[in-house]
């Protein structure tokens, strides 16, 4: 603890990073167990998540629910990045040849999301993409985080986050695409 406190200036930052690692390390632990099936790499996980937020505590807002998912995005993104540097499976793939999706007169697909289905059935949707791009999504519209801090966070590129926003975006639209058609038969 006294690793993550040193990386912290001010009184009120620090009782923020000690809130959050009692209420939440243990559900963090669990996660990226989930993640990586081995408790000393779950650890270690965790350990990288909280010098994250420590060195973006600031940016961080304590708000109860939202501040326990918005955690858990950053210690699974961690473990995955562990799965990365290991050289084990990807668990995502996409083919990067995909062609860009045609939408209609450019419509933002957020704005379309929001239009169709309410916030509780966007998010049921956003949690059905791969891991690497709802957790940006999430991050970046649920979180409202800027893609910058998004990159500090995920310790990946602003443009990585552009790209995986711009993918989420195509994914969302065929899902919401595909559930549409359903719901019309």
């Amino acid at each position: 603890m006294l690793i993550y406190l040193s990386l912290i200036d001010g009184s009120s930052d620090q009782e923020k990073l000690i809130k959050f690692y009692n209420e939440y390390r243990f559900t963090m632990l669990h996660v990226a167990c989930s993640v990586l099936h081995d408790q000393s790499l779950a650890e270690d996980a965790v350990h990288e998540a909280f010098i994250r937020i420590a060195k973006n505590i600031k940016r961080i807002k304590d708000n109860g629910h939202q501040t326990r998912a918005f955690l858990v995005t950053i210690v699974r993104n961690v473990s995955i990045d562990m799965i990365k540097n290991y050289n084990h499976n990807l668990l995502v793939s996409l083919d990067d040849d995909e062609k860009a999706l045609d939408i209609p007169d450019a419509m933002n697909v957020q704005q379309m999301v929001i239009e169709k289905i309410e916030v509780n059935a966007i998010i049921e949707i956003v949690n059905r993409l791969p891991i690497i791009y709802s957790s940006v999504f999430l991050l970046k519209y649920h979180h409202d985080y800027e893609n910058r801090d998004i990159s500090l966070l995920l310790n990946i590129s602003e443009a990585t986050v552009r790209k995986r926003l711009q993918r989420a975006k195509e994914m969302l639209a065929k899902l919401i695409s595909k559930k549409g058609d359903e719901e019309s038969v």
